[in-house]
């Protein structure tokens, strides 16, 4: 009688199965066996397959609904004035509560290539006060530091312009509510980038050397010397580069768009319009004006 890796062994029967499962129900079923080990990851093509026809796993929405890593507020989210309380929103418990993963509607991650339904996939779910992490283009962020910008050398330039994979524009385009990307890879993401402003970027109450040998940021507190990941520094007038998609930023358009103008949230009507005191900061339970659907 043939058992399950006998059975396996047949790619069609292997890719059928794989139609009722998660990346990582796949990942964990190989780890059972070296035979289906064999047959599942030893292969990265085979494996790729088998995870742009699997299920979403759901774990971004459960991670969503615990409030939990990246969702989580932190201390420093919270403001004495007036009582201590959340400078942010959080999303509205009973609308996330009965939200319900859409496993066999997904599209591959950019990074992993895992299915990736859209609640579990990452993009801002509320709409900052004062709008931070929720800006579409996260290098109009500039405080405390710049965001989501990296320099090269002009060695290592050169080497990234070539590796670029081809696009319609040679300039970034890139908009945090049109990536498709899973929790994971977005906690990785800036995990790296966080590494790199810690060991490539100085700022000049860090550093005594001369700005004007290299790259340098004006930043809003402070002047920021950069450093190409390779160790060196980088170039005067070089290029500044998208940390995700590692294009050049057009700078005749570097601040193009209204900050102020978040489509995924203006143009949701279930999404409530926040209300601010005279301090800027939110009000967390105003009088709102709101006129979608009930949940």
């Amino acid at each position: 009688m043939a058992n399950i890796a006998d059975l396996l062994s047949q790619y069609g029967l292997l890719k059928q199965m794989a139609h009722f499962l998660s990346a990582l129900d796949l990942f964990h079923l190989a780890l059972t066996n070296p035979v289906l080990y064999t047959l599942i990851c030893k292969s990265k093509t085979t494996f790729d397959r088998l995870k742009s026809v699997a299920l979403c796993d759901g774990h971004g929405l459960k991670m969503r609904q615990e409030f939990g890593g990246i969702y989580e507020l932190r201390a420093e989210d919270f403001a004495w004035r007036e009582g201590r309380r959340a400078r942010y929103d959080e999303e509205l418990e009973v609308r996330v509560w009965n939200l319900t993963c859409d496993s066999t509607n997904g599209l591959s991650c950019l990074r992993c290539r895992v299915n990736v339904c859209e609640e579990c996939r990452y993009v801002p779910r509320v709409r900052d006060t004062p709008r931070m992490y929720s800006l579409p283009r996260q290098h109009h962020l500039a405080y405390p530091r710049p965001n989501n910008i990296i320099f090269f050398c002009a060695g290592c330039d050169v080497e990234v312009e070539r590796n670029l994979p081809l696009s319609l524009s040679e300039y970034c385009d890139c908009d945090q509510y049109k990536r498709w990307i899973c929790l994971p890879c977005k906690v990785k993401e800036d995990q790296i980038y966080s590494k790199y402003l810690e060991t490539r970027a100085k700022g000049d109450r860090e550093w005594a050397g001369d700005l004007e040998e290299g790259m340098w940021y004006h930043g809003v507190v402070e002047h920021i010397a950069f450093w190409c990941p390779c160790g060196e520094r980088a170039p005067r007038g070089g290029n500044i580069r998208c940390s995700w998609c590692k294009r050049r930023h057009n700078l005749n358009t570097w601040k193009d768009g209204d900050p102020d103008w978040i489509p995924f949230f203006d143009e949701d009507p279930c999404y409530p319009r926040f209300a601010v005191d005279n301090m800027g900061d939110q009000i967390m339970y105003p009088r709102l004006e709101y006129n979608g659907p009930i949940f």
